[in-house]
This record gives structure tokens, sequence and C-alpha cells, in this order.
């Protein structure tokens, strides 16, 4: 019997460590979701014998038919909390069926098997993958590789840091890192569409969660994402926006998991707002994110050529290859539709004289703020001097980018100043005659805006505010501020075979 003892013991012990693992992955703050609304129907039934001459009517509830599925709760690691509340989701689709007039669908999936549709060499399709929790983490390179491809198939992954936990936000920024090393997460700019898809939210209410609702403060709302293929594919709201989706303030310190790192969350109302126009934009990018898949990478075949140019891609500190899509069309183009007898390459360049000098022709695009060093701000300055050509394209249309184009222009040439191109000068007559542009988003007439620095009579740093490179591929993002196609093609040629010539 004494023998017996120890196993006994150990398996008290086993059984006790699964209880308290199981109680922390089942431990949540908000309350369950709500009971799905039910309606009232009529259908005739059989009463107990002996029957009389008609049927008896009788009521029962029947609930509505299942809505189209648009986001699934990502259930990941062993112990996690991914679920602190549970009727968050659900009462955020409510929230969009009554504004939105869209009846959305929501279920979990977890990490695995995400992984195992993408190793059978399938493609997860729900729109939206919502991952939250207050507790650290970490996937597995299986994982983190099929949600990699999952975002680049279209996807979108929104993560929401319960209790404004800076372990959980952490977490998430790592993994985001490991999926796109080459892509930088910020903070999403003031005029990003998200903060206009449905709602106009240039502010929002936070407030500390250790101090309660006496410390609201009322500022720009902080959401951070990382773009891909001229879209942000990934979003994380640093502070508790999930409790606010159930209805309730997340609580303090002192209430549900004390041992629950937390910082800040949004006020109910304002993190409602933002749910919405997360899935307003989610909705409205979805044609186009998953048509930016498909064509990714397609350039075509290019006709035989006497001699080959090659492109600089100028890397920055920003967003540097926001839409690679439209730039690998630009090439295709210009290898088509222009006489010059070379063919085409793309080559991503640093800012350094002894690479700028084999790509005299540069294009650099992005979303975001350059910040380019004094170094390199001084080789892009020699560059120009020499006679190289600098074209400079606003992807999307964005301010900050704007701002950080033209801070870096004046720095490049402080002596010249950006001056609109006008109408008869050889960019807008080279290959086509361009009088009049078209907006992508509505077809109406609009001004082309091209500005250039001019140097001896040559244009050598030609800006672009308005995406003239967008619509190349001819897939129109909802809220990109950019050119039809037709337009953009005539202009983006002229710009081109201009750098060739000069």
């Amino acid at each position: 019997m004494k023998r017996l003892l120890v196993p006994a013991v150990a398996m008290l012990v086993a059984v006790a460590t699964a209880s308290e693992a199981a109680e922390r992955k089942l431990g949540t703050i908000g309350p369950p979701p709500r009971q799905s609304p039910q309606r009232q129907t009529s259908a005739e039934s059989l009463p107990p014998l002996p029957l009389p001459a008609t049927p008896l009517r009788r009521s029962e509830p029947k609930a509505e038919p299942s809505p189209p599925l648009f986001v699934a709760r990502l259930k990941y690691g062993e112990y996690q909390d991914y679920m602190p509340n549970p009727g968050d989701l659900d009462n955020l689709l409510r929230h969009v069926r009554e504004q939105l007039d869209v009846w959305y669908g929501h279920q979990m999936v977890s990490a695995d098997e995400i992984a195992t549709v993408h190793e059978k060499g399938g493609a997860y399709a729900m729109p939206v993958l919502y991952v939250t929790g207050y507790h650290p983490f970490e996937l597995t390179d299986r994982q983190r590789g099929a949600l990699r491809q999952y975002v680049l198939d279209g996807g979108m992954l929104i993560g929401d840091a319960t209790l404004g936990s800076g372990a959980f936000a952490d977490s998430f920024r790592r993994e985001a890192a490991q999926m796109f090393p080459k892509r930088r997460m910020a903070v999403l700019a003031p005029d990003h569409p998200i903060y206009r898809s449905y709602y106009t939210a240039p502010t929002a209410q936070y407030f500390s969660v250790a101090r309660g609702t006496a410390s609201i403060v009322k500022g720009p709302p902080v959401l951070e994402g990382v773009n891909i293929a001229a879209r942000t594919a990934i979003v994380l709201s640093p502070y508790d926006m999930t409790c606010g989706w159930d209805g309730f303030y997340a609580p303090p310190a002192d209430a549900r998991v004390p041992e629950a790192p937390r910082t800040k969350a949004v006020l109910p109302g304002d993190a409602v707002r933002l749910g919405i126009n997360l899935i307003a934009y989610a909705a409205a990018e979805r044609r186009f994110a998953k048509a930016q898949a498909s064509t990714r990478e397609i350039m075509g075949q290019q006709p035989q050529r006497r001699a080959a140019v090659t492109i600089g891609v100028l890397r920055h500190h920003g967003d540097w290859n926001a839409d690679p899509n439209s730039l690998y069309q630009l090439v295709r183009l210009a290898a088509r539709q222009t006489s010059m007898p070379v063919s085409y390459a793309l080559r991503p360049v640093d800012a350094k004289v002894e690479q700028l000098i084999e790509t005299p022709f540069v294009v650099m695009t992005g979303m975001d703020e350059p910040g380019l060093t004094e170094t390199e701000i001084d080789a892009l300055k020699r560059h120009v001097q020499a006679g190289g050509f600098l074209f400079i394209n606003n992807t999307s249309g964005f301010a900050r980018f704007d701002a950080g184009a033209r801070q870096l222009i004046a720095a490049i040439m402080p002596d010249q100043k950006l001056q609109v191109v006008p109408a008869d000068h050889e960019l807008m007559n080279g290959l086509y005659h361009v009088r009049e542009m078209r907006d992508a988003a509505t077809g109406n007439p609009r001004p082309a805006g091209l500005e250039a620095v001019f140097v001896g009579g040559r244009a050598a740093v030609v800006y672009a505010p308005t995406d003239t490179l967008a619509m190349l591929k001819g897939i129109h993002d909802p809220f990109a501020n950019a050119y039809d196609t037709e337009s953009a093609r005539k202009l983006a040629l002229n710009i081109t075979s201009y750098a060739m010539r000069h």
C-alpha cells in the first residue's frame, strides 16, 4: 500500500495542476454573450388522444437564420485567456447590424486549424481574424507561417490588448514583426481611413484602468498598423476596446484577474465606434485585398529589347515598398508602350552614393514619413545634382507622407521650390497630351496637380501628391486618393519617358 501512495499523490498533483491551468484558461472578465433573438412561429401539432376533429395550433420560438461569417476569434496557446470577454464580438456585430444594416456572424478558430488549412494548400477565407487577451503569448513557426499567408491572401488581423495589457501588446507586435520582418508597425496617421470608414473619429476618450473613469482623458485615437500592398492588414489597439464592446468599463486592479497587466481602456461608446469603423474598413477593403493578393507580382511578358534599364526603388525608414504591384505594372507598361528600345527591371536601393550612381532613375513611394538621415539626404542631393532623376509618389495620398516628402525635397533642393508642372511642359506632353485627369473613386475631372523642382530647365525631382501609380493595375482602393486607370497610365508613362530621355 505504501508503494501505491506516491503514484497516487503524483496523480493528485497532476490533476490539481491541470485544474489550475484550466481555471486560467477559462477565466473571463465580462459577462457571457446574450442569447440570439428568437421569433414566434405557429405550427400544427397533434394533441394527446382522443383526437378532436381539427388539429390544435401551437406557438414555438424559432431562431433567426445564421448570418454570413465575417470574423473569427483566434484560439492560441494551451493556457492563454484568448476569450476574456465572451460577448465582445457578438455585441460589436450587433452594433454593426444596427448602424450599417449589415448582419455578420463570428466563430472561433484555432491557430493550428489555420495552419492545417495552409499545409493542405488551401486558403483560410475568413475576412477578419480577431486576437485578444492580457497574458503574453508566442505562436509556433507553423502557426506564424500560416497567419502570414492568411494576411498575404487578403485577410485582416486585428489585435486588442484586454485591460490595455502591455504584455499582450508587446507579444502581438513581436509576432507581427516575425511574420513581416521588413514591415514596420506604426501608429496610424490621423487621416487614416479607419478613422473615417463609417464614423468620423478624430478623437477618443481613454481612462486608466487602475484609477477608473475619474481619469478620463480625450485625445487622438491610438491604433497601430502594418501595411501590406497599400492596405493596413494588421491592426493593434494597445488599449482595451474589448470590454467596451462587451458593454462595460474595464475593471480596476482589485476586481477580476488582479494579476493581469493593465494600462488604459477606451470608453464603451468610443470603443464601439472604433470597432464599427474597423469592420467597415475590412469590408470595404475586402475585394481590393483579394485582388491585390492575386496580382502581387504579375509583370507580364516584356518584349525583347536591345538594352536593359534598372529603376531604383528607394529604401527609406518608412513604408518604402507600400504597393509593389503598381511598380511591377509600371515597368511592364513602360516596356510595352514606350518607343524606347529598352527593357526595365526594379531594384531596391539605399540612399547611398555608390548605389544611386548605378540607378539614375529612382522612384520613392510610401504611406508615412520617410525619415531619412542627413547622410542619406546628402546622397540624394548629390544624385540629383549629378543628373539623376527622382520621382516621388504618394501611395494612397496620405497627409503624413505628403508632409514628409515635401520636407525631404526642401532638404535636397534648398535653393529651389516645388512648382506645379505647367500644361505645356514635356511631362504633360510626352507620350500623351495630359490635360485633365479623372478621380478613381468618382470618375469626376480633377487637375493633374503634378509638382516638380526644376534645375536649369530640367525637372530633377517630380512629386505626385495624388497616387499616380495605384490604378495601373486596375484595382481601386476605395479609400485611396488616386487617379483612374487611364489617367494614371498616361501620366505615369509620361514621367517614365521623361526620366529616360533626360
